[in-house]
């Protein structure tokens, strides 16, 4: 009897939106791609006018949806983590209470 094995990888994220996409990443990136095309679409910068103001939005719409696909997409092996992960991390190890020993 032949058996073949099929590996499975357990360590990656399910893809169950259009199979692109997990739960994380898309509570991630479709929040930030709404903001930013409100941003492009609804939102003007004062004392700018014509093609200035359009450019900035633009640049803003691009970082803003930059950031979110970094931390929804950048794994960091190092630290085994999601870049979203290790911010909140991050934020809860600097929030959290310290005791220090002389």
């Amino acid at each position: 009897m032949n058996e073949i094995i099929v590996p499975v990888d357990l360590t990656e994220e399910e893809k169950e939106i259009l199979a692109v996409f997990s739960k994380r990443q898309f509570l991630i990136v479709f929040p930030s791609l709404f903001v930013s095309l409100a941003l492009l679409v609804f939102v003007s910068i004062p004392f700018l006018d014509g093609w200035v103001d359009g450019i900035i939005r633009f640049i803003f719409a691009i970082l803003i949806l930059g950031g979110s696909v970094a931390l929804a997409y950048i794994k960091l092996d190092k630290h085994e983590q999601y870049l979203s992960e290790f911010f909140v991390t991050k934020f809860k190890f600097f929030k959290s209470q310290k005791v220090y020993h002389s």
